[in-house]
């Protein structure tokens, strides 16, 4: 139960770490196992978290297995196929001089853990064997999450800054679009069907049209009463529970493989005088960062879950990814009955715009109130024989930025 312990910290970790500079922080993760709506309704959000979750019970419990923590693995058993040779070496040596040794990273084993500690509970619930006492959510609650500080030093100066966005241009003819509403594609050179744009991320802040998408998306499924926010979370999650459950299962293998993704051979030479005429390697993991990253992006890429599964024949055509069940909010407005807590008082970066942490991205286009500060510091510090350092005072002065 330790690693699994410190496997929910890494998993923390990981979230806030990816989440800081978006409108949803992952804040509400601090909440566990009291989860608010945004965690509970199979949202894009949820699906990051059951992911990151998985990866990280898996590669802590490998790591566990490689220092001999736990008594019940040991380290990996050794591949069949032998260990590349080095690319500097001129020419080829024989795979000979080159065998498998220390002590690897054993993935299979935790892998086989985490599937059975995470996905037996979701199995149950998604074949109706197990009725989940769902937690009863209270809108009005007397914590508040904040995620910014107000500087303690000198009352700042308030300077209002209007970062309204400029007025549509009615006056322009609207464009022609093809049939249905849609532009034509141009035709592909090989088969002659027609090829289509790669896929841009929705998290991609440069064009509102983005965002547009995601908002027209969540308001056509609050006609279903199943997504919904008006309506009671007890009540919708009856209805979505083994939905939900069939996406968690889902983004948890979808984490576990990204973590065997990053499965490298390590290699250490033995030689006389550096000389690598013997090779020992091993299979060890990446670090678990570069996993987050990667489903970091995979969380803007999700797809919605259908209510009726598709033919296998689909199914084996089709790319895994991340699923998700309930469209989720701009997380622009508070919301309790979303989930949502708004970005109303967040820190920004004036100077980096759309990118992660920028106002253009955090503000929703309601502006931004830049605080200026002053406090003393210390500087021009000199060090006199023996042994004294002698220091000045400079007044600071900094500026920071405020979501209206």
């Amino acid at each position: 139960m330790p690693h699994v312990a410190a496997a929910a910290r890494l998993a923390r970790a990981a979230c806030l770490t990816a989440h800081a500079g978006e409108r949803w922080n992952c804040s509400s993760i601090e909440l566990a196992p009291k989860y608010t709506p945004d965690l509970l309704t199979g949202t894009r959000e949820q699906a990051y978290v059951y992911a990151m979750s998985a990866a990280a019970l898996a590669w802590s419990v490998a790591r566990a297995c490689a220092a001999g923590a736990l008594a019940a693995c040991s380290c990996a058993a050794p591949p069949r196929a032998p260990p590349r040779p080095p690319r500097q070496a001129v020419p080829p040596e024989p795979h000979a001089r080159f065998k498998w040794g220390g002590c690897g990273d054993n993935f299979q084993w935790s892998e086989r853990f985490a599937k059975q500690f995470l996905d037996a509970h979701e199995i149950d619930v998604r074949d109706g064997r197990l009725e989940e006492e769902i937690m009863e959510f209270e809108t009005t609650t007397t914590e508040k999450i904040t995620t910014t500080t107000e500087p303690i030093t000198v009352p700042p100066v308030v300077i209002l800054v209007d970062d309204q966005p400029a007025p549509a241009n009615t006056s322009a003819a609207p464009r022609k679009k093809g049939r249905r509403g849609r532009k034509r594609l141009p035709r592909s050179p090989r088969r002659g069907r027609p090829t289509r744009k790669r896929f841009r991320s929705r998290y991609d802040y440069d064009d509102d049209k983005e965002y547009q998408y995601r908002n027209i998306e969540y308001r056509m499924a609050a006609d279903d009463p199943r997504f919904d926010p008006q309506v009671d979370l007890h009540t919708r999650l009856q209805h979505l529970r083994p939905l939900i459950a069939s996406a968690n299962l889902i983004n948890n293998r979808f984490g576990r493989k990204t973590v065997s993704q990053g499965m490298r051979t390590k290699c250490t030479c033995h030689g006389v005088s550096g000389s690598c005429s013997v090779r020992t390697c091993w299979r060890a993991l990446g670090a678990l960062s570069r996993a987050g990253a990667a489903l970091f992006r995979e969380a803007a890429r999700a797809t919605a879950l259908p209510a009726r599964p598709p033919p296998r024949r689909l199914l084996r055509r089709a790319r895994s990814r991340l699923r998700y069940v309930t469209p989720s909010p701009d997380y622009c407005e508070p919301d309790a009955a979303a989930g949502s807590l708004g970005t109303h008082g967040r820190k920004c970066n004036a100077s980096a715009g759309a990118a992660a942490g920028g106002c253009a991205r955090l503000c929703c286009g309601r502006g931004r109130r830049a605080l200026r500060s002053a406090r003393l510091e210390r500087c021009r510090c000199r060090y006199h024989w023996c042994c004294r350092v002698d220091c000045q005072l400079c007044r600071v002065t900094s500026e920071d930025h405020y979501c209206n």
